[in-house]
């Protein structure tokens, strides 16, 4: 795969300012490819109903160009295109040296290359396609905000990982090759991100859409902060208005901000109904799913986070009596494993891997009401002020805002519990 974008480029076309010779055409070709991927599902099924009750999808453009930002793609609501950002393309590839119009000509060009990228990058075009939607629907909310919205966010992450969870159980085969290790690219590894991040509190999982936008990017604007805004902004211009002279602008500005408040409104109605008729099923059957996939693959730290969940408070969560037996069920059965496998093990493991199988052994006793095992009392003891010392370097080297944040997060948690258990 990663070989054929460079022997497949037949010719370099001439660079224009904006445009390239074959943009509409690839456009239509990756539209179509996408959308026969997207529409394998329930979940795509659903939002392209609902695409194409705007009539603005038709339109809709689909365009490869490069960006210095971390963003994989992007919808862009004035030009009414996703924007691939073709520097991500050339390392999924693994290609350098390539302009724009190289990228455009391969993709257009090569059924092959451009098969490649559909396949690993289908969720997030569709991530980027419910972004559009919203803008459809929205226009006042994501013109106010400046840019989407962070409730657009929570709505657009669920989607996504609701996709990828029918994608995974109709074939697996990527979900367990990711797990044991063998297989990765910059666009699974993104697309997992929050799929293997579940919680049963829908709360708990809006909360890391929300410290990832907010402290790690920054920019994002809520819903709540975009209205006071607006109206903040029609309060000073209603001022400079009768001082000017100008009422008119005044009042379009008035008329804008009722727009956006009814936008408002029906935006909130809508994101409570999508999370409340969800949520509770779509959680708990990837949690499951994935745990029961990661204990195959005796991927302990990950079965532990996903099956031991099933704690005295998940009756709150509206699961069915079954599932949350299944849950408790083989959430026993992974501590039981996983004690087993640091026994037998914990001599060859360095002190990351060692350490994350006993804090996920450990969140997991405490989370189903169960001892730690006595037995390995003493390693935990012995391993977690050496884990400790380990992530303090980690994150004081570390330049990446997700990377540091995962290390701030073990480090806390490290030194809180080395107080606790000498």
């Amino acid at each position: 795969m990663k070989v054929l974008f460079g022997l497949l480029l037949l010719f370099a076309a001439p660079v224009i300012a904006g445009a390239y010779p074959h943009d509409a055409a690839l456009s239509a070709k990756l539209k179509k490819e996408f959308g026969a991927q997207l529409r394998t599902t329930s979940t795509g099924r659903e939002l392209y109903g609902r695409l194409e009750h705007t009539g603005r999808y038709a339109s809709l453009r689909v365009l490869a160009r490069r960006d210095s930002s971390d963003a994989f793609a992007w919808f862009d609501p004035v030009a009414n295109a996703v924007y691939f950002n073709s520097r991500f393309i050339l390392k999924f590839f693994a290609a350098k040296n390539f302009k724009d119009a190289d990228v455009v000509e391969v993709l257009w060009n090569n059924k092959k290359v451009r098969a490649e990228l559909v396949k690993y990058a289908h969720p997030i075009y569709l991530h980027e396609i419910v972004h559009a939607l919203q803008c459809y629907l929205y226009p006042e909310y994501r013109q106010d905000a400046g840019a989407n919205p962070l409730e657009f966010e929570y709505e657009a992450y669920l989607t996504e990982d609701m996709y990828v969870h029918e994608r995974m159980k109709a074939d697996p085969l990527l979900l367990r090759e990711f797990i044991r290790g063998s297989y990765s690219d910059i666009y699974t590894s993104n697309i997992f991100g929050t799929y293997f991040t579940l919680s049963l509190d829908p709360e708990r999982y809006k909360e890391r859409i929300r410290r990832y936008y907010e402290e790690q990017l920054g920019g994002y604007v809520s819903m709540e902060k975009a209205a006071v805004t607006r109206k903040n902004s029609v309060a000073d211009s209603k001022i400079m208005a009768y001082a000017s002279g100008k009422v008119g602008e005044y009042e379009r500005g008035n008329t804008s901000l009722a727009r956006l408040q009814k936008e408002k409104t029906e935006y909130a109605g809508f994101l409570a109904d999508f999370y409340k008729t969800r949520w509770p099923p779509f959680s708990s059957d990837a949690l499951l799913f994935i745990g029961t996939a990661a204990l195959e693959e005796k991927n302990y730290p990950m079965a532990l986070d996903c099956l031991a969940v099933a704690d005295a408070n998940s009756d709150k969560y509206g699961l069915a009596p079954e599932v949350l037996e299944a849950l408790r069920t083989k959430g026993a059965l992974a501590i039981l494993e996983a004690a087993s496998f640091i026994r037998d093990n914990s001599g060859e493991m360095g002190v990351e891997i060692l350490s994350q199988h006993l804090k996920s052994l450990e969140k997991a006793c405490a989370a189903t009401g169960r001892p730690f095992p006595e037995d390995l009392a003493p390693l935990r003891e012995e391993n977690y002020p050496k884990a400790m010392a380990y992530y303090s370097g980690k994150y004081s080297a570390e330049k990446d805002p997700a990377k540091k944040d995962y290390y701030k997060e073990n480090l806390d948690y490290f030194s809180d519990r080395t107080r606790t258990v000498q």
